[in-house]
């Protein structure tokens, strides 16, 4: 039987504050660039980079008080080559896993529609020099 997991919760941590944002979906994605070499002896697997990225919705907190929108954009005009560190939590009917790592900050979209709950929605690029970290409990 599968285990079903749900994102349960996101932290992002920006110049030394931790910024529990109000996700609607968190989404780890992790795709190595490897390669098949043709060697004399046969092939070769070879991995070139490691990329991954967290995909993110959630309502836009632009103007509140400690706005992970406003913390991400500074961050990104600023500071755009200065990882962050992440870690995302999901949980499964029988476990927790729990995905920790670095990513490079990004300005988040504006915009809304009338007097419904703004979402934002956007990609942060992982680190490639911060091999993240898988840990199931």
């Amino acid at each position: 039987m599968a285990t079903v997991l749900t994102g349960a919760d996101l932290t992002l941590t920006i110049d030394g504050s931790a910024f529990d944002a109000q996700t609607v979906s968190v989404a780890f994605n992790y795709t190595p660039d490897q390669q098949v070499l043709e060697t004399l002896a046969g092939p070769t697997y070879v991995t070139l980079t490691k990329p991954y990225s967290l995909d993110v919705t959630m309502y836009a907190d632009w103007g509140k008080t400690g706005s992970l929108c406003e913390a991400l954009a500074s961050a990104a005009l600023s500071a755009p080559d200065t990882s962050l560190a992440f870690t995302a939590v999901f949980v499964g009917a029988n476990a927790t896993t729990t995905v920790a790592g670095n990513v490079f900050p990004a300005v988040p979209q504006f915009g809304g529609e009338g007097a419904a709950a703004s979402q934002v929605s956007f990609t942060l690029v992982g680190d490639r020099n911060t091999v993240p970290t898988i840990t199931a409990v």
